[in-house]
């Protein structure tokens, strides 16, 4: 079990900043999933094509078959 820090939303914060600078919209939630996933050196398996977008923006990474 994965418990954020306040260092996690903030670093959350920066991860949807530069994504929504980029054009791409990532909810709250997402960037914070997206964060842990970053600092705890995870990959994200999901559905959610949000996470592909945000992945080229952020050193996210996002398991594809």
């Amino acid at each position: 079990m994965l418990q954020p820090d306040r260092q996690d939303y903030i670093a959350a914060a920066e991860v949807r900043n530069v994504c929504r600078r980029a054009g791409v919209q990532v909810g709250t939630i997402d960037a914070l999933l997206a964060q842990l996933c970053i600092r705890h050196k995870l990959t994200l398996l999901t559905t959610d094509n949000d996470f592909f977008f945000a992945a080229k923006h952020c050193p996210l990474e996002v398991w594809s078959p």
